[in-house]
């Protein structure tokens, strides 16, 4: 199988390419902006390519002959404004004209965010109006055209490596540098999905025949914040420095629908959440 892989160098895609490459029957090809750290083997090959002017690369990835795009780049996170989001929308979409008419990619898998469901804020409302335009544009033009996709609504994603204003990374080092901590809303609940289960699900996805799709991509289950820190404290075997915390919860308790997910794809995340924070912990502190 070959696959053109977008937003390698970040969180999910440089984890996903770690799997990838571990199997000789996938041959990926991954489009990165910056000549980033490389992963040598045989069956990762590298493009240096600006998204915004794929049309300059159209023989080298035409020569590559994909069957499957995996499309995860999304420039600037955690930016979120109107600017930027309206950059990626049109990048997305241009990448996904430029597969369709010059490639005889059948698969493309994109991912999307659980915030299309119930928006956290209206901070991410431009982010979110993006999202669904791309998968507006994927879906029609998978009807036109009949290619598939998988749109996957990725939940509260968190691991080794993770970019560090993320909630878990913040969490460890505030405590591991005895810094204050607030939280405006310890008793709300998320589905955390440790990297790996995620990795595992985009995989699945490979598989032939299961037409197109919308996954949401957790565990199905929730977690409240407040039991994460005691987690997190019990691993560092460490108390955090609480200033005084607001104990209202807000409505954005939200665990992902995973029964399409097991039904298409006999799919389920196999790591707890007291499993992953101490397997990120344990990794980000070697």
């Amino acid at each position: 199988m070959n696959i053109v892989l977008t937003g390698s160098t970040g969180f999910i895609g440089k984890n996903l390419l770690k799997k990838l490459s571990n199997n000789k029957k996938f041959k990926v090809l991954n489009l990165v902006r910056t000549n980033s750290k490389k992963i040598e083997k045989e069956n990762i090959k590298y493009l240096k390519c600006d998204l915004n002017k794929i049309e300059k690369h159209k023989k080298k990835i035409c020569d590559f002959k994909p069957d499957t795009l995996i499309h995860l780049a999304w420039d600037k996170i955690p930016n979120f404004s109107l600017k930027k989001s309206k950059i990626n929308e049109n990048m997305s979409i241009k990448l996904i004209k430029f597969i369709e008419k010059n490639t005889q990619v059948n698969n493309i898998i994109i991912s999307g965010s659980c915030f299309e469901i119930i928006p956290p804020s209206k901070s991410y409302q431009y982010f979110i109006d993006a999202k669904k335009k791309i998968f507006n544009y994927l879906s029609l033009r998978s009807k036109l055209n009949k290619f598939n996709y998988q749109w996957l609504r990725i939940f509260y994603v968190y691991g080794p490596d993770q970019r560090k204003g993320s909630l878990i990374p913040h969490l460890t080092d505030t405590i591991k540098f005895d810094k204050e901590l607030k939280l405006n809303t310890p008793k709300n609940k998320h589905d955390f999905i440790y990297v790996d289960d995620v990795c595992d699900c985009i995989i699945k996805c490979l598989k032939k025949g299961i037409g197109s799709n919308i996954f949401e991509v957790g565990t199905g289950k929730t977690t409240t914040l407040k039991k994460i820190l005691k987690i997190i404290e019990k691993v560092k075997n460490k108390k955090f420095i609480l200033k005084k915390q607001n104990t209202k919860k807000n409505n954005n308790n939200l665990r992902a629908n995973i029964k399409i997910l097991k039904k298409k794809l006999n799919w389920k995340s196999k790591i707890s959440i007291k499993e992953g924070i101490e397997k990120t912990i344990r990794l980000d502190d070697l």
